[in-house]
């Protein structure tokens, strides 16, 4: 079953379901709620490019992301260019919520693709990884605190 506004709402304020930070009148919606970005996410170096030819899902090079922040002006990404962002809320949801990762329509207009939409196991806490892709032929520039996503909570 998936959880209404009111439910959530009550589930946060009994603390069952937790969101640091949250703005409840900004990012709950009608059967969601959104995410925003945090300051920090992750790149492939360029200067790696030429020495990488292919990545190998058996040595995935996960070792060799560069930890960048975006800043207050706003950090662009390039056409095609792949980024993994954290999100800015910590969530911690009871063994009986899962959660669902959806991106927002209007990321998908920009040509801001989130690639690893899909379910949250039962009981997850932490931070949410969230890969981008810009699939536009445009760079788009992304803000700190942005809304990019939403959680949809099932019971």
């Amino acid at each position: 079953m998936v959880l209404k506004e009111k439910e959530i709402r009550e589930l946060i304020a009994k603390k069952e379901i937790e969101v640091e930070p949250v703005d409840l009148e900004l990012q709950l919606n009608i059967s969601s709620l959104d995410i925003r970005l945090s300051n920090k996410y992750y790149k492939y170096p360029k200067e790696l490019e030429p020495d990488i030819e292919m990545l190998d899902i058996k040595n995935p090079y996960l070792n060799i992301l560069e930890h960048d922040f975006i800043l207050e002006l706003g950090t662009v990404i390039e056409p095609g260019q792949f980024i993994i962002a954290e999100s800015l809320e910590y969530i911690s949801v009871p063994e009986d919520i899962s959660l669902f990762l959806d991106s927002k329509f209007r990321m998908n207009k920009l040509g801001l693709q989130l690639v690893n939409t899909g379910w949250l196991e039962a009981g997850y806490e932490g931070t949410i990884l969230l890969c981008f892709t810009n699939v536009n032929d445009f760079p788009i520039r992304i803000f700190a605190e942005s809304r990019v996503a939403e959680l949809v909570f099932m019971k």
